[in-house]
């Protein structure tokens, strides 16, 4: 991703699209989107492989959303992040083919998961620091997704998608673990 990218803003800039003074902020923006494309393709050939593109589209949409703004473990490298992130996909969409959750059960671990997401949040990191104001901000938008997914979680439960309320419960306590493994692991390494 990093040559790509330094290829990319390399030609921006023999084109005099960009100066060069702004060269690294181009550079970090390629190479994130870049990532941001792969991620999300590989989330789609997994999906597709595994025959469960709309649940791990949905697993996706609270994942990412609740991680955007709650932290969690960030590893060193983004080789070691995307193994991981899609061993945890799999993971997830392996346990909703193979499980099959009581409502009342998947409610619980919904519920446990949320509480804790809402007590370990949002997680500090030294590669990016939560200032006091934007953890106010971020807790914020955290009970905003949390209220979206619990009006989800109420109307799966209602309508009886068993599936898709364990699929629910399942994003969010691998969001829970995250956090968990996140603070975890920040404390101890200094990472």
């Amino acid at each position: 991703m990093e040559y790509l990218s330094k290829k990319l803003t390399d030609y921006i800039l023999k084109k005099n699209v960009i100066e060069k003074e702004n060269y690294e902020i181009y550079k970090y923006g390629f190479e994130s989107l870049l990532e941001t494309a792969f991620c999300f393709a590989s989330v789609l050939v997994i999906a597709a492989f595994m025959h469960a593109i709309p649940q791990a589209l949905f697993f996706s949409f609270f994942f990412l959303m609740m991680r955007s703004y709650t932290g969690g473990l960030h590893l060193k490298t983004f080789k070691a992040c995307y193994i991981f992130s899609c061993l945890l996909l799999v993971a997830c969409l392996f346990l909703v083919k193979k499980i099959t959750s009581q409502p009342p059960v998947s409610l619980i671990i919904y519920a446990i998961s949320v509480l804790v997401i809402l007590t370990t949040g949002p997680v500090d990191h030294p590669n990016k620091p939560v200032e006091e104001s934007d953890s106010k901000k971020f807790m914020l938008k955290s009970y905003i997704i949390i209220g979206i997914s619990i009006i989800t979680a109420l109307a799966l439960y209602f309508s009886g998608n068993k599936s898709y309320l364990f699929l629910e419960a399942v994003t969010f306590a691998f969001t829970a673990i995250t956090g968990i493994l996140g603070k975890n692991f920040n404390r101890y390494t200094g990472s």
